[in-house]
């Protein structure tokens, strides 16, 4: 293993969170914040939202999960009223990182990302960010292990109709 927490052959975070909300409740949660989507959902919580009336196939959202990781993928976290986080990744893919869990787990998911759930180029300013950019970045760096967890297993578990 090279700095950051990455296997030096695949170039991804050796990150895999323990911590994982149950299907229920992603479910539960995606259904409120993507109000009218229909999405697929993997084991370890990476959602693709479905671009248009019918269900992609499989194949489909296994590529659109692979293609994310083909790139260090950026992310944008959006904090909801509830406390929880919406991370996306672009080509309508996500998951969710549950603002309780968070707060309970504070210091080991802290430690965990800055240590395992970056990529080699990736430079974490964490001194100099206030708190709620801390939680953004734990949060985004979160749902990105899981997404590489996805992108490697591909197990589909649900998928969720309008």
């Amino acid at each position: 293993m090279n700095e950051g927490g990455m296997d030096k052959k695949t170039i991804r975070p050796t990150w895999r969170p323990s911590l994982v909300p149950s299907s229920e409740w992603t479910i539960e949660h995606l259904r409120k914040y993507l109000v009218g989507r229909s999405f697929t959902l993997y084991s370890h919580g990476t959602c693709v939202v479905w671009i248009g009336p019918s269900e992609p196939g499989v194949i489909e959202t296994n590529q659109r999960v692979r293609a994310v990781t083909q790139e260090s993928p950026d992310f944008k976290v959006q904090r909801h009223v509830d406390g929880n986080y919406l991370v996306t990744f672009k080509g309508g893919v996500g998951g969710l990182m549950s603002g309780e869990l968070l707060t309970a787990h504070l210091a080991s998911l802290r430690q965990e990302a800055q240590t395992l759930g970056r990529l080699p180029s990736e430079r974490l300013l964490a001194d100099r960010h206030d708190d709620a950019e801390e939680l953004d970045m734990i949060a985004g760096l979160y749902v990105r292990a899981q997404l590489y967890r996805d992108a490697d297993e591909l197990v589909v578990t649900a998928t969720v109709q309008r």
